[in-house]
């Protein structure tokens, strides 16, 4: 009973390990995707404030945007974790409904979609906070990473990629 309960444990540490690390591959695949749309994440501007010279003003308004955000999207996630279940439980029958579980996709699909639609209104603001000075040394910064430095490592942080 007690080796049960051990490899119970183990299993389920393993999977919230997995579940971490599968989180943290979106994250840093969701940075690269917004980069590569010319789009800045908060935390990048956050870490590379001083260098980048971000005003107090620019300060509040990135903030501003980022409490807006999170405000905006806490329910939300919420709902959809909620809705993806609901999705989820559909397809666990041996015969699924497809009307309502289409149904229960398209509701999904439209939390995602809100959801989309709030980071990129967050990070278009944050965008239009930044000088043109500033825009041009954070595209200098990962152009120079991109061409030269090869793949980033704790010895050589850049902007846009930690």
């Amino acid at each position: 009973m007690k080796l049960f309960k051990l490899l119970t444990v183990a299993a389920c540490f393993s999977l919230g390990i997995a579940a971490a690390n599968a989180d943290i591959a979106r994250d840093i695949q969701g940075k690269r995707e917004a980069l590569k749309m010319g789009l800045y994440p908060p935390d990048i501007i956050m870490r590379h404030q001083e260098r980048l010279g971000i005003t107090e003003a620019q300060r509040k308004q990135i903030i501003d945007a980022v409490t807006g955000f999170q405000s905006e999207v806490a329910e939300l996630q919420w709902t959809m974790q909620s809705e993806q279940q609901k999705l989820q439980q559909s397809f666990a029958t041996y015969s699924i409904d497809a009307e309502s579980s289409l149904a229960q996709a398209e509701k999904v699909l439209a939390l995602e979609s809100r959801f989309k639609l709030a980071h990129f209104r967050l990070l278009i603001t944050i965008k239009n906070a930044l000088t043109e000075a500033q825009i041009d040394a954070i595209d200098q910064e990962i152009n120079l990473r991109r061409k030269s430095l090869g793949p980033r490592t704790k010895e050589t942080p850049y902007l846009g990629s930690e």
